[in-house]
């Protein structure tokens, strides 16, 4: 069967509903293969199950529709999600270093979107938020709770390199460049498909840094033309956060280093901000140089 263009005539919405059709129908077989294999009450108790359980979603949810998407749109996956394209060496190491130096920023904001409160007529609504956020926190208990050197590096691998991967692929390869071809605008691109991004991690109380991560990723993947840039960035983000907590994690440095308020860290803010300006016009100029 000639798969070529099956996808890629069809109009952006069409792609739109396509895709999360293939997102919903991989969550489903995810479910059924988790209620198969997996026990309920062990996944709450076992950071090897939640892992695995974990690994399981991202494959049905978010690997296998991307590819499935991709080999529909053009006959090489690769092609269509611009996994073919040679690195530009010079513009990886500039998006590592960019995102080191935002941390600071998205630190600072993620401790103020944390403080972020709801008028009374919304209090059920804020009360089911923060139920989301508990259950997260119990997740990432249970998984930092394993202090073996084997347990950093299954969360390493499941966390770090498994989302990293599977999480670019169907958002930037994928969605972003649906909600392009919808837009015609790389901005809104980018912008639309970092909110969505932010929104299925059902986080709303770290809502507003997640959408800032997304879009930094969206723009390299802009810029590069070239999704390994954002899928190593993604990977790289997230293997700090583990590293950190696992070094960290159920100490009182954790929750005061957490605690990343303005007042108490004025001058990592603003050189964080002043950095993260430089490296971004840097890695725009850059751009338009791989453009030419």
């Amino acid at each position: 069967m000639d798969n070529k263009g099956f996808l890629q005539g069809m109009g952006g919405w069409s792609q739109f509903f396509f895709l999360w059709f293939l997102f919903f129908t991989g969550f489903i077989f995810g479910a059924f293969v988790m209620a198969s294999g997996v026990d309920v009450k062990e996944m709450e108790t076992s950071a090897r199950v939640m892992r695995m359980s974990q690994m399981i979603f991202q494959v049905f949810t978010f690997l296998i529709p991307a590819l499935a998407f991709s080999f529909l749109c053009q006959d090489s996956s690769k092609t269509y999600l611009k996994l073919d394209r040679k690195t530009n060496l010079v513009l990886l190491a500039l998006a590592i270093v960019l995102i080191l130096v935002i941390q600071p920023l998205i630190d600072v904001i993620a401790y103020y979107n944390q403080q972020m409160s709801l008028p009374d007529s919304m209090k059920f609504l804020e009360e089911k938020m923060r139920d989301g956020e508990l259950s997260a926190k119990k997740t990432v208990e249970l998984l930092f709770s394993d202090r073996s050197i084997f347990g950093l590096i299954f969360n390493l691998l499941v966390i770090s390199i498994v989302a990293g991967l599977t999480e670019e692929l169907f958002f930037r390869g994928c969605l972003q460049q649906i909600v392009l071809k919808i837009s015609k605008n790389e901005h809104i691109a980018v912008w639309i498909t970092a909110i969505i991004f932010s929104v299925i991690h059902f986080q709303f109380f770290g809502f507003i840094p997640r959408v800032l991560l997304g879009a930094v990723l969206g723009y390299l993947f802009v810029w590069s033309r070239n999704l390994w840039i954002p899928v190593i960035v993604h990977t790289i983000n997230n293997a700090a956060g583990v590293i950190f907590a696992y070094i960290y994690y159920g100490t009182p440095e954790y929750e005061e280093i957490t605690a990343f308020s303005f007042e108490k860290n004025i001058w990592f803010i603003i050189s964080s901000v002043i950095l993260t300006s430089i490296l971004i016009i840097i890695i725009h100029r850059k751009r338009e140089k791989v453009s030419q």
